[in-house]
């Protein structure tokens, strides 16, 4: 049990490489085209209540 066979480990290797390939894919095809700004939408940083500043 000392040697693994060659096959395995060029299995494995090329399974991460091919997430490692796809991650990267979805990655930029969702920089490119995922949700684009809607320009009648208001962004979150506005709806979000703003706290008074404290009396001094």
């Amino acid at each position: 049990m000392d040697k693994t066979p060659k096959t395995a480990i060029r299995g494995m290797m090329l399974y991460v490489l091919a997430l490692l390939v796809l991650g990267i894919l979805a990655g930029a095809a969702y920089t490119l085209y995922g949700h684009p700004a809607d320009p009648s939408e208001r962004p979150a940083a506005e709806t979000i209540p703003q706290k008074a500043a404290a009396p001094q």
